[in-house]
């Protein structure tokens, strides 16, 4: 093996590549410096891959650059032989270098086909431009977001700060006693108005329970408030006693709520109390004001009760004791009338035709008097009362009266009213009867009866086309004998609207008129609904 290498590398029989350049200077310097320079400039380019391998210990390719370094290293050493060979005929050793060259160079065309799609998916240099200015951008911004989030963490916890400096300036100015106390109930925060409410300062007070500051009497109803406060139940103005530093008991409205953590877990408590005394002070008087008003109203219902038996008893002496005199001038008039009728002067006869008129009159306000007293006295007894049913049979008895009227009546059905029947009869036939009267010079005379609502509240109406009135009198109309039309023209005593507005009045509703002269009237009056044993009908 040695031989035959050594057989390789022999020089015998060859002559150097000068010859074949029949040793011409132009060409064998050319040649020479040719070889040499390009040697030097292929050892180069391996020493600027290896500084540029080192540099760039990221570059993915690492073992390509050590490949081509190789490459071109041995492709250098093939050029220095070829400047050798002219004086020298080492073709063997240029054969081995050749050959290794060629073997080296086919290792690094195939890695550099193999890296090449790699190679190509690579950025270009404009790419990176783009992609280092777009993270410069994002650099910038995200720098300026920080920034804006660095401003606003500084707000939000200056805000933050301001709203504790604002709590606790709450907490402390507050006029209600705000005590801050751990789950089971040691006292640990004490604001000013408790200070002054109990008379103990802070220092004093933190530490201690909550109970001390309640009544002795108290303490063990209150233990187990403040277990429950520390189970997480709430306690709204509970009201006790507590006890001042000076030894005073004065009362308190207490409101204790549990605080929890994020596991819901009781972890402190918070305490509002307020003193009540003068508030019970007042409490106390008004019961005592209400026992002495109550008092009062007995005495005062016993008073009335007694003024209306007086009452009963006066009634009674005008029905009798009045009507007695009054009949007998009535009687004795007429008798004169009727035997000493040829005897007497024309004129003597109308005296005493008036004498009999006005004794009427005298028994028509007797009892216009007895029923109005009748209508404002007595107990009220409401039952459910069909109320156009008792309108319609009024109007056929007006109508029985008068047969030959005729009067277009319109009554709308189904009107209900929770009032005393017998009250309520006395208030439609007043309205009915005065509707009759005053429309009977009317030529298409017209009542209505009917119902409306008037912001939540129910009205029964009796409306006419009569003569009507001046508004301008209408407070007169319920005056007892007071008459806005001359007895000659519509003959009345002046009691029946009286008489409906105290019964209205003692109902709790109220009666309202609208009218114009010869446009009629509209009588309107309320019945508030109060329920109905039994919710009777009639």
């Amino acid at each position: 093996m040695i031989d035959e290498l050594s057989q390789f590398l022999s020089t015998k029989g060859l002559l150097p590549h000068g010859y074949c350049l029949s040793w011409s200077p132009p060409l064998v310097m050319t040649y020479v410096v040719s070889e040499t320079l390009i040697f030097l400039a292929y050892f180069s380019m391996p020493a600027a891959l290896s500084y540029f391998a080192r540099r760039r210990k990221d570059f993915p390719y690492q073992w390509v650059l050590w490949m081509f370094a190789t490459f071109i290293m041995a492709c250098g050493m093939t050029h220095l032989l070829g400047a050798v060979l002219l004086w020298q005929p080492w073709y063997g050793l240029d054969v081995i270098f050749k050959s290794a060259t060629a073997l080296i160079s086919i290792g690094a065309a195939v890695s550099l086909w193999y890296v090449l799609p790699d190679a190509l998916r690579l950025p270009s240099p404009s790419q990176l431009r783009r992609v280092n200015e777009q993270l410069q951008a994002e650099i910038i911004e995200r720098r300026r977001v920080e920034e804006q989030l660095r401003q606003a963490k500084s707000e939000i916890e200056l805000s933050l700060h301001k709203e504790r400096i604002l709590r606790a300036a709450i907490v402390e100015f507050s006029d209600d006693a705000i005590i801050g106390g751990s789950a089971d109930g040691i006292i640990t925060d004490w604001n000013r108005a408790a200070e002054a409410m109990f008379g103990y300062t802070s220092k004093e007070v933190l530490g201690q329970s909550l109970l001390s500051l309640m009544a002795p009497t108290q303490r063990n109803q209150e233990q187990m408030l403040v277990e429950a406060v520390g189970r997480g139940q709430s306690v709204r103005q509970h009201e006790l006693k507590c006890l001042h530093k000076n030894g005073n008991l004065f009362d308190v409205a207490m409101t204790i709520s549990p605080i929890f953590d994020k596991e819901k877990k009781v972890v402190a408590s918070s305490t509002i109390a307020r003193d009540i005394t003068e508030r019970k002070h007042y409490e106390l008087e008004i019961l005592r004001l209400n026992a002495d008003l109550e008092r009062r109203v007995e005495e005062r219902t016993e008073e009335l009760t007694l003024a209306n038996q007086e009452l009963d008893s006066f009634a009674y002496a005008v029905s009798h004791d009045l009507r007695a005199p009054i009949r007998a001038l009535n009687g004795f008039s007429w008798a004169l009338i009727e035997d000493y009728a040829d005897e007497l002067q024309d004129q003597a006869k109308e005296y005493l035709q008036q004498i009999g008129v006005a004794t009427r009159r005298m028994n028509d306000l007797i009892d216009g008097l007895l029923s109005l007293s009748r209508n404002t006295r007595g107990e009220l007894s409401r039952d459910r009362v069909d109320v156009s049913s008792l309108a319609v049979r009024v109007l056929a008895e007006l109508s029985d009266s008068n047969p030959g009227r005729h009067v277009d009546v319109r009554v709308e059905q189904g009107l209900n009213a929770s009032c005393d029947k017998r009250m309520i009869e006395s208030v439609i036939s007043n309205l009915l009867e005065n509707a009759w009267k005053y429309t009977a010079k009317q030529k298409a005379a017209s009542i209505r009866v009917f119902a409306q609502d008037r912001e939540g509240v129910r009205y029964f109406c009796v409306a006419d086309n009569g003569v009507g009135f001046n508004m301008a009198n209408a407070e007169r109309l319920f005056q007892p004998f007071q008459r806005l039309h001359h007895q000659n023209e519509f003959p009345g005593i002046g009691i029946g609207l009286a008489t409906v507005k105290r019964i209205i009045n003692r109902h709790g509703g109220v009666i309202e008129v609208d009218s114009q002269p010869g446009k009629g009237a509209e009588f309107c009056f309320s019945l508030p609904e109060i329920a109905v044993e039994g919710n009777k009908s009639s």
